[in-house]
């Protein structure tokens, strides 16, 4: 695997080790699969629950986090708007969610998380042409960024040989401490009742969202990731709390000030974080949907708006209701 950009086992590191690695690369996976509904957002606006149909999409879902999905024919399915976090007060699962749960007969999520994903992320996240980090970022933003990873505890093991993807990512989320996040609960919750479980996505696509970003692009994510570190803990608190109200307009209002200067930049990320994607996910909902009493769990942030998971379904002719 050294060929490919991995660490190796007899790295002189003295803070991280092969598990901790590891453990960490599954933890970034998990939060590539699911950073869209906690950290870049969708461009919804603030008020509004009721699903009224002259009411403009950011008004009617902009508030709740279960929705019913029904269709002449079929079971009722729900889709559910998730936040990659470790947090108990987003890891304790409401009634409603549980009996929705419980009640469906198949699991879907955006991505399966399995051994093959893991190393194709572990592959594509580190350059295998000779190039280092510090040589595509500069010395300055480098120093930086190993001083924002040693500061979060999130291990510095192979930095040297990340892509700016990569390092912008694991600077984008809280560092892994139970490895329960809620998307993973909900996964073993269904998994261990015998639900088939599947994904929206593959790995390849899910990876290439931010791996087939020029490099200059990589790097202005990078450089505002670092430049944020100081606001973290406030900012993630900011989007727990609009998560907890099941208030997704707000949690996409909270994510907003952390979009790019750049404003192509950030029109070209939403359009390959979001809009691209609703429209895929969406069209991989129908079969499912179709065949009814489905439970699918997808990053809140791919709820809400014009271009959302919930308005593209309404407009497919579906019935969207909010039931919490």
């Amino acid at each position: 695997m050294r060929g490919a950009g991995f660490p190796s086992s007899d790295s002189t590191q003295s803070t991280t080790g092969p598990y901790s690695f590891l453990k960490h690369l599954f933890t970034l996976l998990c939060a590539l699969l699911f950073t869209s509904g906690a950290a870049l957002a969708a461009t919804a606006t603030n008020t509004g629950v009721p699903a009224q149909a002259k009411l403009p999409a950011a008004v009617k879902y902009a508030k709740g986090l279960l929705w019913k999905i029904e269709a002449p024919g079929a079971a009722t399915s729900y889709l559910f708007g998730t936040i990659h976090s470790e947090d108990k007060r987003v890891t304790s699962l409401p009634g409603p969610v549980i009996k929705a749960l419980d009640a469906s007969n198949r699991f879907t999520m955006e991505a399966i998380i399995d051994g093959d994903g893991l190393v194709h992320m572990a592959e594509a996240m580190y350059f295998n042409d000779g190039r280092t980090l510090e040589q595509v970022i500069g010395k300055k933003l480098y120093d930086e960024s190993i001083k924002a990873l040693a500061a979060r505890g999130i291990p510095t093991l192979g930095v040297e040989k990340q892509k700016p993807w990569a390092v912008m990512m694991a600077l984008s989320m809280p560092p892994p401490k139970t490895g329960e996040s809620l998307d993973l609960i909900l996964q073993d919750r269904a998994t261990r009742q015998n639900k088939p479980v599947s994904g929206l996505e593959t790995i390849q696509e899910q990876v290439a969202v931010f791996d087939e970003l020029p490099l200059p692009d990589q790097v202005a994510l990078l450089k505002q990731a670092v430049q944020e570190q100081n606001t973290f803990e406030k900012d993630l608190e900011e989007m727990i709390e609009a998560y907890l109200a099941r208030d997704i307009a707000a949690l996409a209002e909270a994510s907003e000030k952390h979009k790019p200067d750049n404003d192509r930049l950030y029109r070209s990320v939403m359009d390959r974080l979001l809009t691209r994607r609703n429209t895929r996910m969406a069209e991989r909902m129908g079969p499912i949907l179709k065949d009814g009493g489905a439970f699918i769990a997808v990053g809140a942030a791919h709820l809400p708006g014009e271009s959302g998971l919930l308005n593209l379904l309404a407009k497919a002719g579906y019935r969207v209701t909010p039931v919490y």
